[in-house]
């Protein structure tokens, strides 16, 4: 009984009180210098969303309980500090709701189209693990990658009797494949795809193969494999085989044709064709070079730079590694891996996510300055479509659409002006709740300026001179 006696005293002491309370304001402190050099995962990663941090707040709302017992402050007489108390432990339950059960998302839309699909802001890391028999998706782990280090993956998987093990080995911002000269290098095909607009390099070490956004090409391989592009050299000329009859554009020669299915071709560089919805070009070969992944400088022009991490996966006696390009606001298509009798598709970014209605994005409108390009303001003109009703409504910046559980905000739009780019919440109850603490603390704060009981008789009292 003294021991749980001076467990109870030490939890419900105001010098813990104290402590934590200082221990809170300086890890929010830190975290706002963290993001504005580092940027938001980061600050997430290390604190905001790190569990040393939430067991800080839940330490502090068992203090807080803890003291409405301790200092008996259910009495109209300490009525204002029962109220503060309260407050804050009603805003504590309202952030863990806000955690657990709330999420936020990104959706772009362009003029005249609709979608049901947003992606989270959060990213994670997703796996599908497969054989001939089955196929089984795991449940997506939220993964917070900080630029400062402190990062860790060490996930184990079943699958049927076996064991998928993934570890983090290394995790690059700002990540990007570049060649080097070597005298003892290999020879890569070049490979640019185009992903939202944006120019994306590849390379293919010969006598290997790989998927590039669901695109299977080998180059030089020892065998072949059904349904991929096999790239080999014959007397110094670089022969492909498709799948299936693929047109290409040359931007050297200016004219169109076609690959044959199943035939060896001449393979077209520097021609774009459209694989399974992938704009690709072979841009070339790259001789007697090594390949290495780099962290990029910081370009301001850049606000959402793609990551990479490289995972050890291992399962029975096989290890391989692997490198996921993606994070926050990217969904490439899954790299495929095959380990121990099994083919495994990763994903390292955000997740789709399927709204119970669709958004139509009926008119976007942007306004300038007079004589400046600069923006003033840009409207979204919406129509949201569910099985019970339509509803139109326009979104602009401090005008927000609330439906269903869902806030859309106006955040960006499209850089060709084609469409909008909003931001989705959906935290109904973790809001709720929160809204309800925060109107508690209000009323505790007046109450404690009007309160006429002996709660303050500690205060002297002077006479006006």
């Amino acid at each position: 009984m003294r021991i749980l006696h001076l467990i109870l005293k030490f939890f419900f002491s105001t010098r813990l009180t104290g402590f934590l309370l200082l221990l809170f304001a300086a890890a929010m402190a830190i975290a706002t210098f963290i993001e504005n050099d580092y940027g938001t995962e980061t600050s997430k990663a290390l604190i905001y969303s790190a569990k040393w941090f939430e067991i800080v707040i839940v330490l502090l709302g068992v203090n807080f309980m803890g003291n409405i017992a301790k200092y008996n402050l259910v009495s109209w007489e300490k009525a204002p500090i029962l109220l503060l108390h309260l407050a804050f432990i009603i805003i504590i339950i309202g952030a863990g709701i806000t955690k657990y059960r709330g999420f936020e998302a990104l959706v772009t839309i362009k003029e005249k189209e609709s979608t049901n699909r947003i992606l989270s802001i959060d990213s994670f890391l997703q796996l599908q693990a497969g054989n001939e028999k089955f196929t089984k998706n795991f449940s997506p782990k939220p993964l917070l990658m900080s630029q400062l280090g402190f990062n860790y993956i060490n996930e184990t998987y079943h699958f049927e009797d076996k064991k998928i093990h993934l570890r983090l080995k290394e995790y690059i911002p700002r990540a990007s494949y570049v060649l080097n000269d070597s005298n003892k290098g290999d020879d890569y095909l070049h490979l640019v795809l185009a992903d939202d607009a944006q120019r994306k390099d590849f390379y293919l070490k010969k006598g290997t193969r790989k998927n590039f956004y669901g695109v299977s090409i080998a180059f030089e391989a020892k065998e072949y494999l059904k349904d991929e592009i096999y790239i080999k050299i014959s007397d110094s000329v670089y022969l492909a085989r498709f799948p299936e009859t693929t047109n290409y554009f040359s931007m050297l020669e200016n004219t169109a044709g076609f690959y044959p299915k199943n035939e060896f071709v001449p393979l077209k560089f520097k021609a774009l064709s459209e694989i399974n919805n992938v704009p690709i070009v072979f841009n070339s070969v790259e001789k007697n070079k090594s390949l290495q992944l780099i962290q990029k400088e910081v370009d301001q022009k850049i606000k959402n730079p793609e990551s990479a991490i490289v995972l050890q996966v291992s399962s029975g006696n096989e290890t391989k590694e692997l490198t996921l390009f993606g994070g926050k606001g990217y969904m490439n298509p899954n790299s495929t891996l095959y380990i121990n009798n099994m083919h495994l598709k990763l994903r390292y970014g955000s997740r789709p996510i399927y709204l119970p209605f669709s958004v139509k994005l009926k008119d976007f409108t942007l306004e300038r300055y007079p004589g400046s390009d600069s923006p003033s303001a840009f409207y979204s003109d919406l129509q949201v479509i569910s099985k019970s009703d339509t509803l139109d409504y326009q979104i602009f910046m401090n005008n927000v659409l609330d439906y269903n559980g869902y806030r859309f905000f106006q955040s960006a739009y499209l850089p060709d002006e084609s469409g909008t780019i909003l931001s989705v919440n959906h935290d109904y109850w973790g809001t709720f709740v929160t809204y309800i603490g925060y109107a508690l603390l209000a009323l505790g704060m007046v109450c404690s300026l009007l309160w006429n009981t002996k709660l303050f008789a500690f205060i002297p009292k002077t006479k006006l001179v």
